[in-house]
């Protein structure tokens, strides 16, 4: 009878080890790349800035990390195990391109296009791998330009009329075009020409025939759609007495036209200068809107229920840092689970409230109004259509987080964001307290619902955000530190399907104060 045979029991072990060994090293090998969800909007002639990064936080130093289009090879940029390789790389992007690796080591990476195209136009591959493993995301470039001042030409058409052609170059994508006349009626186009140069801008050619000299005068618009820009040149029609006329007089109508277009310009050029001069004294009364906005200064703090595991929170619920160590927390609905964020425990269904934020010298973060009942499982874009007023300071710029981002020029880095609610007319403003101007106000909404103060952070750290007392105490705050981390700075890209883990350096504290105390009128206490 035979005997079946089994290997050995060191034979088993030995496999067994082999196996878990494989698995750890897959589990070990796991990341997720990250990139903004929102399109990233350059203007042509301008660097365009693509972020990714890992999460968690790993080197990626010995990694393949990639950037392509349609197609994986030839990609735009590669760098495999700490070198440039450009034997895949594509012809016309070749020397214009720079790789940013001051913090690889934390997995955070970005690539540099320098003077983009409209040929750059499209979607990106953001690619790293290690090993077997690999992942990828993607980031969509939308590439814009405003073209050239539209120009008119005038010519006799047929018996009684007159030919009017449009022309402009430098657009992009292709814009939309239209005549109308006086009363603002669009006028039937004769001839429509959208070409494209040999650099990719759009030329457009656009005519219309005029019978009907009542008119007196028609424009010509030309809007970018991306932009939502137009370029706009209105010009007068003769009396019908010139269309009969030999040429060189018609010319002399032109001529004449055209001084008359002169004159109207300079008019509409020193009119320009005096609403720039009341544009500067509405934006010196909004700098000081900030002394009224004072007036009705509230408490804030902040809710445990609602924030991310990986924010902890401090100084009596008024401090907030983000850190690796994540938190164990019941998973409550009105948790964040991706976006590292929390909301503030007060509640506003009314009136006007105030409140000030210590951002110190950090380099990346978020703050501002949300509706409560905002959508916190998940990523999705932080814009007023989905319930977020708010400005953030990401890549060394400011933002205001509308649908394309609009930036925001400020003069100088703000410590000290302050925040003004007006529920009751609909909008929400913030100024820089460091030196008293206004940074922003969201275009006029009709708020419903409970608004609640909001904060995100994008990068680990010791540097913390805290909200200002209002009491009229002692001027400094202490932050509580963590422990030594490495002292690069780090880029963030505070947007995609994770959360955002990073480091940061240097400790500080926060010194402010906000003047008077008011009651505390349509605030909820949860």
């Amino acid at each position: 009878m035979n005997m079946a045979h089994f290997p050995n029991h060191s034979v088993l072990s030995g496999l067994v080890a082999v196996f878990f060994l494989q698995l750890l090293t897959v589990i070990s090998a796991h990341f997720t790349v990250i990139a903004h969800t929102e399109p990233l909007l350059v203007m042509a002639g301008e660097d365009a800035m693509l972020h990714c990064h890992l999460f968690p936080k790993k080197s990626a130093e010995q990694m393949e990390v990639r950037w392509f289009r349609s197609h994986f090879s030839p990609a735009v940029y590669i760098y495999k195990y700490g070198k440039e390789r450009d034997e895949e790389q594509m012809e016309e992007y070749r020397g214009r391109t720079t790789f940013v690796r001051d913090n690889i080591k934390a997995g955070n990476v970005a690539l540099k296009i320098h003077n983009v195209t409209v040929f750059e136009n499209g979607r990106y591959h953001c690619y790293f791998q290690e090993g077997r493993s690999y992942e990828e995301a993607f980031i969509d470039l939308k590439v814009a330009s405003l073209g050239s001042d539209p120009h008119i030409h005038m010519e006799a058409y047929g018996d009684e009329g007159i030919l009017l052609e449009c022309t402009s170059v430098g657009w992009y994508p292709v814009p939309q075009v239209l005549w109308k006349d006086l009363k603002g009626e669009i006028l039937p186009l004769l001839s429509l020409s959208q070409t494209p140069n040999e650099d990719g801008l759009i030329t457009v050619e656009a005519s219309v025939a005029i019978r009907d000299y009542s008119v007196g005068s028609v424009s010509c618009s030309i809007r970018n759609p991306l932009l939502n820009l137009e370029k706009v040149v209105r010009i007068s029609i003769p009396d019908p007495v010139f269309s009969r006329l030999s040429p060189w007089i018609l010319s002399m109508a032109v001529i004449l036209t055209a001084l008359g277009l002169l004159t109207i310009g300079a008019i509409f050029f020193i009119w320009k200068l005096h609403r720039n001069k009341n544009g500067e004294k509405e934006n010196k009364s909004l700098s000081k809107g900030w002394k009224k906005a004072q007036l009705h200064a509230v408490n804030v703090t902040l809710d445990p229920d609602t924030a991310h595991p990986h924010l902890f929170l401090y100084e009596g619920l008024k401090s907030i840092r983000l850190e690796d160590t994540r938190q164990k927390l019941p998973d409550k609905p009105e948790r964040f689970d991706s976006w590292p964020c929390v909301l503030g425990r007060e509640g506003f269904t009314s009136g006007k409230h105030y409140w000030e934020v210590e951002v110190g010298d950090r380099t990346d973060w978020a703050i501002g109004v949300c509706k409560e009942n905002v959508t916190k499982k998940g990523f999705d874009p932080m814009t007023p259509e989905n319930g977020f007023w708010a400005v953030e300071l990401y890549g060394n710029g400011y933002w205001a987080l509308t649908p394309l981002r609009t930036p925001l020029p400020l003069t100088g880095p703000p410590r000290r964001i302050g925040v003004f609610l007006d529920y009751e007319s609909g909008h929400i403003s913030f100024y820089d307290m460091t030196n008293g101007s206004h940074i922003y106000t969201f275009p006029q909404a009709s708020f419903s619902g409970t608004l609640r103060p909001f904060f995100c952070l994008w990068s680990c750290g010791k540097k913390p955000l805290t909200i200002c007392p209002i009491f009229d105490g002692p001027d400094e705050v202490t932050i509580i530190a963590n422990p030594p981390i490495p002292s690069k700075k780090s880029l963030v890209t505070p947007t995609s399907e994770k959360s955002i883990l990073w480091d940061t350096d240097s400790p500080q504290s926060s010194n402010s104060k906000i003047f008077p105390i008011q009651p505390n009128n349509g605030v909820l206490e949860h």
